[in-house]
């Protein structure tokens, strides 16, 4: 199963022209869940389109900003290099195999070999190292030879040497020589450097140009060289780059030279030479083995680790310090106090000086302040002092950085504001209390016995204090401050029409609330809570804002979801003069209690989770246009799963393929942070956004046309160029012109064999009348034969019957006179006895009853006797009686009755009878006369 290596951006803000912003840069790793980590990312390059390759242990990986993409070789796995000509050609190389990479119709690359094509055959037991383009010949260079692809065909370069790696420096290409000297590739000769065997005892890894057409050589254990053309003199010495042990240079657009180390991680130089940066595993970096460098189209930095990737991106006015450890902390709050800056956390206040900020690692260097332990909410500056709200209360630091609390409030402080110059506000964890400074007195204002987290004034001298959770209390105080004289609750609990949990603010002097995103002021006349409509129009699109701090009375910050809104508040209209993206970055403030610190007019302390930013008041926002995106590629497909890519000319799309996906991408997705909006016009015209995700589908489109826009925006609004692509989805086969035709033809048709139909139902019901008084005389005639028959069966069934009876009677009879004589025993009698049995005895035997009988059962069955006569001439006439009676389906002791036997002697006629008749036994007799 093949893996893919998801490696993610890693962030570095930094920022200049500001008097104490140091830069101390902070890096985010993320690591991928598919893959391990351990990955080598040997080479790094971008095409015009943005798009980001990397060459690794896997393949060669491709990053569009939000997808990633691995391409597999069949013949190895490593790519070492890798050049990118265009977006629809790249040249990488590896173990044993070298070639090109050319993108189809499906935006799918497909790997041609050109090792394969040497003269002299595959390469053996060699890695391609570095890739260079220079008058439109392509470069491969291994430890043994350089091979050269015009586009057509490949060779080696005419003059052979050990080479350790091939450097392009501006429109030159550099070599060094195994354990010797720097050469120039001029022509088809390599043309030695003079002086350059000072390096013939270490290695030469990287060759940076600089403004004034000078050279810094980056050595593996010599430090940095520069080259004036003429002779190589140190640069940079320094023991932290030799003991790292250089492997990999960039000169980058901002002036400035990185060098990426093997044991230490990437040093940033200055143009004189001197450290300003240090990017390594301490600062976030995953690895400290640098492989490869890159500088984007966007001005980020790229680092191909030997294990995973990183990036270092500068952004305007903006510097981050964040603590990869943890050892200061969630940051609440900050303040500069006697040259230093402190920061609250939950952990302690900690401090550096601010000249440390210019140094390396700076956030390193923050100290615990001691007796500060434990949560700190916030810092403020009070009669030159600094006062610390914290979990045990309220704690004073004075210049001496000696801690002190004079207090004894037995609770924590959550804020503190100088109410005069003779009065402190504490909110605390139980209720609002008050400090005489002039009586060191302290009061406990409890007709309000609530946490109170924001204390703010009015200039009607109303004390407003924000519940730790719910509403907003509107109090007043008496003259010396000791006691709540009324007090007034705004929430939804009072049934207002406000919101259940409100922030407070200030804005043009005047008091403002912040709920459920939107903005609420306080009208002195009414005495009511009202909205405050400049602010809600300014935000009237915006979702998600969670606090509001000032700057000045008409400048403050409106923290919401991963956006820092500037906002300039002037004769009743809210302005937002800049927006600060600070969610993509993988920052993350703390949740309800966001905050952000003014340090002083030009500086602002961004609360973090893991350390803070350094922004400045007032950013030059930069308005650079959105790269317009466009299509990687347009796949159509069917019911079957059949599927067809089309090119960007390609705008008629069959019925059966109506199932379409356009898959699309910018330049700088990752880098601005850019998401898309589509919509399909046709079929919706309502604007749709995707968030981290680069394409759409669309299922079973109708017959119609259509034309797909699409346009790349970023977080603050700014939206770039649209791309659209128009077609048309034609009908199915049965809704062509052709089908149509088709279809008069069949209603002329349908018409004539409507007619045709009509005359011939008319004379199929003529037809069917005739039949119908033709059925009816023949029922009639049915009708009377079948009567005849029920009584002629009836007559059979009284005869049958009747002579049964009378049998029966008889032989009743017969046994009674049989038994009287028997009993009487009287011999006078006996001649009267045989004269009845004689009489009984012929009418027994009537043979007049069995012509009656027959007669009527040939009436009933006609042609009985004949045809059983012909189908069996053996058998008797008390066989054919027999075979009647049986016919009559008569069981065995009637048949007896009829023919005045036993019934003895009726099975054993029926038994005889079988056997003329070759009966099967299992068949029974009386069903073989049935179907006769």
């Amino acid at each position: 199963m093949i893996r893919y290596l998801f490696l993610i951006l890693i962030s570095v803000f930094i920022l200049s022209h500001s008097p104490i912003i140091a830069n101390n840069p902070n890096i985010i790793n993320f690591s991928r869940s598919d893959y391990q980590a351990g990955n080598k990312n040997w080479s790094l390059s971008e095409d015009e389109k943005g798009i980001m390759y990397i060459g690794n242990d896997l393949g060669l990986l491709e990053f569009d900003g939000i997808d990633w993409n691995l391409n597999k070789l069949h013949k190895a796995d490593v790519v070492r290099a890798i050049y990118a000509a265009s977006n629809q050609t790249i040249f990488t190389g590896g173990y044993e195999e070298f070639g090109r990479w050319d993108r189809d119709i499906s935006g799918i690359l497909k790997y041609t070999s050109l090792s394969d094509n040497l003269p002299g055959g595959r390469l053996h037991n060699d890695d391609i190292w570095r890739i260079w383009k220079r008058d439109n010949l392509v470069y491969f260079q291994s430890f043994k030879n350089i091979y050269i692809y015009d586009q057509n065909n490949v060779y080696k370069f005419p003059q052979e040497k050990d080479i350790l790696f091939l450097i392009k420096v501006k429109d030159e290409l550099w070599i060094q020589e195994m354990a010797g000297s720097l050469f120039k590739i001029v022509g088809n000769q390599y043309e030695k450097i003079a002086g350059s065997e000072i390096f013939s005892k270490t290695e030469v890894r990287t060759v940076l140009p600089t403004p004034d057409n000078k050279y810094i050589i980056g050595t593996s254990s010599m430090g940095l060289y520069i080259y004036d053309g003429s002779e190589f003199k140190i640069w940079n010495s320094n023991k932290s780059l030799i003991d790292g042990s250089v492997n990999c240079g960039l000169a980058a657009s901002n002036g400035n030279y990185y060098f990426g180390t093997i044991l230490s991680g990437i040093y940033e130089v200055s143009p004189n030479g001197n450290i300003t940066n240090h990017f390594n595993t301490e600062t976030y970096l995953h690895n400290n083995t640098v492989l490869s460098l890159y500088e984007d189209r966007s001005k980020t930095i790229w680092a191909g680790l030997d294990r995973g990737i990183s990036c270092i991106q500068y952004l305007n006015g903006i510097s981050c310090m964040t603590d990869p450890t943890g050892k200061i902390g969630a940051v609440y709050s900050a303040s500069l106090y006697k040259g230093k800056l402190f920061i609250g956390t939950n952990q302690g206040v900690y401090y550096i000086d601010k000249n440390d900020l210019y140094s390396m690692n700076a956030l390193s260097k923050f100290t615990l302040l001691p007796k500060t332990g434990g949560q700190t909410w916030s810092l403020n500056v009070i009669d030159d002092k600094l006062y610390c709200s914290h979990n045990q209360g309220l704690l004073i630091i004075d210049q001496n950085l000696s801690v002190t609390s004079p207090y004894s409030i037995n609770t924590g402080v959550f804020y503190t504001m100088e109410k005069d110059k003779d009065h402190l506000l504490l909110g605390t964890y139980i209720s609002l209390m008050s400090i005489d400074k002039k009586t060191q007195t302290l009061h406990v204002l409890n007709q309000v016995q609530e946490p109170i987290k924001k204390v703010q004034t009015d200039h009607l001298n109303n004390v407003w204090l924000q519940h730790m959770n719910k509403g907003i209390y509107r109090t007043r105080l008496n003259d010396d401050f000791s006691k709540i004289e009324s007090f007034k609750y705004y929430g939804n609990e009072d049934k207002q029409d406000i919101p259940y949990k409100l922030k407070l603010f200030k804005v043009g002097g005047r008091i403002a609330f912040l709920g459920n995103n939107k903005f609420y002021t306080y009208n002195d006349i009414e005495g009511t809570i009202v909205p405050e409509q400049a602010l809600n129009d300014c935000f009237s699109s915006i979702s998600g804002l969670k606090e509001v701090v000032n700057i000045t009375p008409e400048n403050f910050w409106i923290i919401g979801n991963d956006l820092i809104y500037n906002v300039v508040y002037n004769d009743n209209r809210a302005q937002i003069k800049f927006i600060i993206d600070i969610g993509y970055k993988n920052f993350s403030m703390i949740d309800n209690f966001e905050n952000i610190v003014t340090l002083d007019d030009d500086l602002s302390l961004i609360c973090l989770d893991n350390g803070f930013l350094l922004c400045k008041n007032k950013v030059t926002a930069k308005n650079d246009p959105i790269a317009q995106p466009y299509f990687k590629s347009i796949k159509i497909s069917n019911a079957n799963g059949e599927s067809v890519y089309l090119d960007n000319n390609f705008n008629q799309i069959n019925h059966s393929f109506n199932t379409i996906k356009f898959r699309f991408s910018t330049a700088e997705t990752l880098t601005r942070n850019i998401s898309f909006e589509y919509k399909l016009e046709g079929l919706d015209d309502q604007w749709h956004a995707l968030k981290n995700q680069n394409f759409m589908t669309y299922e079973r489109l109708p017959k119609g046309k259509y034309t797909f826009i699409v346009v790349a925006v970023d977080r603050q609004g700014n939206r770039s160029e649209e791309i659209q692509f128009p077609f048309e989805v034609l009908a199915p086969w049965h809704q062509s012109g052709w089908a149509v035709l088709a279809y008069c033809l069949l209603f002329i048709m349908l018409i004539a064999s409507i007619i045709l139909y009509i005359q011939y139902k008319y004379k199929k019901i003529h037809l069917k009348k005739l039949r119908t008084l033709e059925t009816k005389r023949l029922n009639l005639i049915n009708e009377h034969l079948q009567k005849e028959v029920e009584e002629k069966n009836a007559e059979l069934l009284s005869q049958t019957s009747f002579i049964i009876q009378r049998n029966e009677l008889i032989l009743k009879i017969k046994n009674e006179v049989e038994e009287f004589s028997t009993k009487q025993n009287n011999k006078t009698l006996t001649p009267l006895y045989q004269k009845i049995n004689t009489l009984l005895n012929s009418s027994l035997d009537s043979e007049e009853d069995w012509k009656t009988f027959l007669i009527k059962f040939e009436q009933k069955h006609t042609n009985f006797f004949k045809k059983i006569k012909e189908t069996y001439p053996q058998l008797t006439a008390n066989d054919l009686r027999l075979c009647a009676c049986l016919k009559l389906n008569l069981d065995s002791k009637e048949i007896a009755t009829l023919m005045n036997i036993s019934v003895r002697a009726v099975e054993n006629s029926r038994y005889r009878l079988r056997k003329k008749l070759e009966i099967p036994s299992h068949q029974h007799l009386n069903d073989f006369f049935l179907q006769i």
